[in-house]
């Protein structure tokens, strides 16, 4: 393991005791995510954190979303390695989450509609600096986690990104889109 992604893993909680054995089993998710076997959380649990990651990053027509890229995984082996107290944090704030789909839609997020899902995380979105809830904190660990286990997989790096890495170039190309596309 390098020192950049040891850092990685102890700035996302992973006990620096064990940074190793996190390393090791990300690259065995990096290489077969589909065989992955949760460490950490109850499959309802993992199941809640699968489609809010893929609800947070979406498959699209340029490359598959959090759920191709592993992303459940990957939170859950940075959980499984962590304190006992973020386990438990984690735990409490996936309640809180799947509670206040319950108030605020009537049913748990799991069996929320897209429309439905996407209000509730616009609601929970908006003290995202600031997180005042235990939903809301959820939502914002969530986000950091998706976003960083997303672009950490091939498919979000190469497919999402176009990174080609591991080449020299002769200029660096910079952006072909025209002004304004990026919106």
């Amino acid at each position: 393991m390098n020192r950049r992604q040891a850092v990685a893993l102890v700035a996302l909680g992973v006990m620096k005791s064990r940074a190793a054995v996190a390393q090791s089993h990300l690259d065995a998710l990096k290489k077969a995510p589909g065989d992955y076997k949760p460490q950490c959380f109850n499959p309802e649990e993992y199941r809640l954190i699968d489609e809010l990651a893929e609800t947070i990053i979406p498959a699209d027509d340029v490359s598959g979303g959090a759920r191709a890229a592993g992303v459940a995984g990957y939170i859950d082996l940075v959980v499984a390695n962590s304190p006992a107290a973020t386990q438990q944090s984690w735990r409490a704030r996936l309640a809180a989450f799947d509670e206040a789909a319950r108030s605020k839609q009537g049913r748990p997020f799991l069996a929320l509609e897209a429309a439905q899902r996407a209000a509730l995380l616009n609601q929970v979105a908006r003290n995202e600096k600031q997180p005042r809830t235990e939903a809301e904190r959820l939502f914002a660990s969530m986000k950091t986690m998706t976003v960083f286990g997303y672009y950490s997989a091939e498919i979000g790096l190469r497919k999402g990104l176009g990174y080609r890495g591991g080449q020299a170039l002769r200029s660096f190309p910079g952006c072909t889109h025209g002004a304004g596309a990026h919106t």
